[in-house]
């Protein structure tokens, strides 16, 4: 197992792989020593050159993960267990590099597992949820308790992190939607401590400009519907231009290579 490095996941759809790749290839950018892997279930990541982007694939097959519309979160609450790293970062797709990263390892120093808090900072605030899970979620622990957001997730791999890991997968297949409040409950029943990081490295455009400035912030969050609508695309561009032109042409060749083995005529014999 290497020592440190970042995960990505790019799944449900090309749009999201796309966006990882965008994220990776910037944040390669920032920190040229870094180790990336990307996972995703999409049949184009084996065609995409990335090692010679120093990105390294892992594909995961139909039978590895269910198939519906929230399997992304599936795959988020096993990245445990999908991470080849002693310490990893989780990057959300749409999280968007501005800034080097090497000082946020420096908070594993006072624990094993670090987010930084929601912009919803409070489990009774979660109304953007189905309201099945947030009441049986509000049934299990105080609407007080804090709402973390995984889009940025630091960890050491120990075994308190492994149970934690568990216990939120359990907590998600529950519903099967929505990871957070899964993530609090867990965390609720584990006891797992969660060291908060700053604001900067999980902040969203909107909110950074208020608060630091966009351009001082590390990681932009770049959620509400950015990747689906392509908006992210168009974002990113504006700070990677070259990124951005470079992983659009990769996806327009290698999908070019993809076609004719998805579609190979049959052999009758």
């Amino acid at each position: 197992m290497s020592s440190r490095g970042v995960v990505y996941c790019g799944a449900t759809n090309l749009a999201y792989l796309e966006a990882a790749l965008i994220s990776a290839m910037a944040l390669r950018q920032q920190e040229p020593e870094i180790s990336i892997t990307l996972i995703s279930d999409q049949p184009l990541l084996k065609f995409l050159p990335l090692h010679s982007h120093s990105i390294t694939p892992k594909f995961l097959s139909p039978g590895e993960i269910d198939t519906h519309p929230f399997s992304s979160r599936q795959i988020k609450t096993c990245l445990n267990l999908l991470s080849p790293y002693q310490e990893t970062l989780f990057l959300d797709a749409d999280i968007l590099p501005l800034q080097p990263i090497c000082d946020l390892w420096n908070h594993l120093v006072y624990g094993d597992f670090a987010m930084v808090t929601d912009r919803l900072p409070r489990v009774a605030l979660c109304d953007h949820v189905a309201l099945e899970e947030k009441t049986y979620t509000l049934q299990r622990l105080p609407g007080s308790t804090t709402h973390f957001n995984s889009g940025v997730m630091l960890w050491r791999d120990t075994l308190a992190v492994q149970t934690l890991f568990q216990q939120w997968h359990e907590e998600w297949r529950k519903f099967q939607k929505h990871d957070q409040l899964a993530l609090v409950r867990a965390l609720h029943k584990t006891q797992v401590p969660v060291i908060q990081l700053p604001k900067t490295y999980n902040v969203s455009p909107i909110d950074a400009e208020s608060r630091f400035g966009k351009h001082q912030a590390h990681l932009l969050h770049c959620w509400g519907g950015m990747v689906a609508s392509g908006e992210f695309r168009q974002f990113a561009h504006n700070y990677y231009p070259e990124v951005v032109e470079k992983v659009v042409s990769l996806f327009e060749s290698s999908h070019a290579i993809l076609q004719p083995v998805l579609f190979q005529p049959m052999k009758v014999e």
